[in-house]
């Protein structure tokens, strides 16, 4: 094999696994007795609670952040109903402020780096009365996202 032909193998290989991994992401490593917390709810209508707390410093207002994130809605009979993730990507996902729903950034700003947080989002604080593929009009909203990392 040409000495171009590795390189090429190598530079790929770095892009899709990076040059470090300092965690495994894992939905499932939450502390103990976190399921139990409660939530809080802020004045919005949102609610949240940590399901990790790593005692890190939590973002800024100004600042974006990479997350692993799973979202789902609970149908009228009460089965959830999955509309987004990330974990099956195998990469993380970058929001800069302001390009999520007003309930989620709020959220992200009570969750440390390295930690989990649980969001329930009222409609007015998500989507609101717009109409999504996998999300109807007037949907409350739940999220368990992990920060990866602020940026």
């Amino acid at each position: 094999m040409n000495r171009i032909a590795i390189f090429g193998l190598l530079a790929l290989c770095l892009f899709f696994t990076g040059c470090e991994r300092e965690y495994i992401w894992d939905p499932t490593n939450i502390d103990e007795g976190a399921n139990e917390r409660p939530f809080i709810t802020m004045e919005s209508g949102t609610k949240w609670r940590l399901l990790r707390d790593t005692g890190n410093r939590t973002p800024e207002p100004d600042e974006g952040y990479w997350v692993h994130y799973k979202g789902w809605r609970i149908d009228d009979d009460g089965t959830e109903l999955m509309f987004d993730q990330s974990y099956g990507l195998g990469v993380g996902s970058y929001f800069g402020a302001g390009q999520v729903v007003s309930g989620f950034y709020e959220g992200m700003l009570h969750c440390p780096e390295g930690g989990m947080i649980e969001l329930e989002i009222p409609p007015q604080q998500g989507y609101g009365d717009k109409e999504l593929d996998l999300i109807p009009a007037n949907s409350t909203l739940h999220f368990r996202i992990e920060l990866v990392r602020i940026q």
